[in-house]
């Protein structure tokens, strides 16, 4: 007799293994719409990737996966609605960078930390300084040379106040002394479009995103570890003498606190299997991000790694919102 697709679901929950796997199966997980929330605009790097995990998901689940999008509040809403949904696997947070920096600027978040359980690291997305070909300058060195002469007068972008771009930008001002100002935009793409139409000298956004506009946009150095695999050209802040600026970006999934075990452990294990497979590793390098497909457990670390370093530079006073 064949297997129904409910049956094969069931006999792969089985080899999670542990007590919590019955529950799984009581639930009939999953038998209905599955819900990816995420904190930026339509039509940006983490839509079209979530859209990417989403349709092969739908594909090795059976049910349908889509995408909401809830911008706004440095990305708050999101994890707000994600915090009060439902601990049943059916609504998950695409996090990213604010979803820490938030419970460090905003007073009242919304939300905690704990409200969460992690599913894992989809990508990390390496964020990058790139300046105007406008502007008098083609190199790192040029840039803070000028920025040196025109204190308070170049302007850089960012995709929000309090996110990744901001803080690496800050970084970046703190370790190069100079004092450029920060101007937060509702997106990458706003910050991007204003940089090519001289509203702005530079920004701080994806490297995939300032890639994206070669010609009008010089990408000059990367605020990672290491240079990114999509982009081996461009060097990193520390190979240009500035070791400190480094704050990638990233981006995580994330449960509301209770999900079952074996609910987590399933999405885990799919969709860290997705993101590493050659075809949709490939598209999303196209965006700029790098996946990895972290365990939660991995993931935990970078996170406690990275509050760390936020607050340091919130302690500097640097970072506001």
């Amino acid at each position: 007799m064949e297997l129904s697709r409910r049956q094969v679901l069931a006999a792969g929950l089985a080899t999670l293994g542990g007590a919590t796997t019955p529950v799984a199966r009581a639930q009939g997980y999953p038998n209905n719409v599955i819900r990816f929330i995420i904190p930026t605009p339509p039509g940006g790097g983490h839509d079209i990737m979530m859209r990417l995990v989403g349709q092969k998901l739908t594909e090795r689940l059976g049910q349908p996966v889509i995408v909401e999008s809830k911008p706004g509040a440095t990305g708050a809403i999101a994890a707000q609605t994600v915090a009060r949904a439902a601990p049943d696997g059916y609504t998950l947070l695409l996090a990213y960078s604010a979803f820490l920096t938030n419970l460090l600027l905003l007073p009242k978040p919304g939300y905690r930390q704990e409200d969460f359980s992690t599913v894992g690291m989809l990508a990390l997305t390496p964020i990058a300084l790139g300046i105007s070909e406008n502007l008098a300058a083609s190199t790192l060195r040029q840039y803070v040379a000028l920025a040196k002469t025109r204190p308070g007068q170049i302007a850089y972008g960012s995709y929000g106040q309090g996110s990744g771009g901001h803080f690496v930008g800050e970084l970046f001002n703190m370790a190069a002394g100079i004092e450029t100002i920060h101007v937060p935009y509702k997106g990458e793409a706003p910050a991007l479009q204003d940089v090519i139409g001289g509203q702005v000298q530079a920004v701080c956004a994806s490297i995939g995103g300032t890639k994206r506009y070669q010609g009008r946009i010089r990408t000059l150095a990367v605020a990672s570890a290491e240079r990114s695999p999509s982009y081996p050209d461009v060097p990193t802040f520390a190979e240009l003498g500035y070791p400190g600026v480094d704050m990638p970006g990233w981006a995580a999934l994330m449960a509301p606190a209770g999900t079952p075990k074996a609910v987590v452990d399933l999405l885990t294990k799919e969709v860290n299997e997705i993101v590493l497979l050659p075809d949709v590793k490939a598209k999303i390098a196209e965006l700029g991000f790098d996946t990895v497909g972290w365990a939660p457990g991995r993931t935990q670390a970078f996170f406690k790694e990275q509050l760390a370093s936020s607050e340091k530079l919130v302690r500097s006073g640097r970072v506001k919102i």
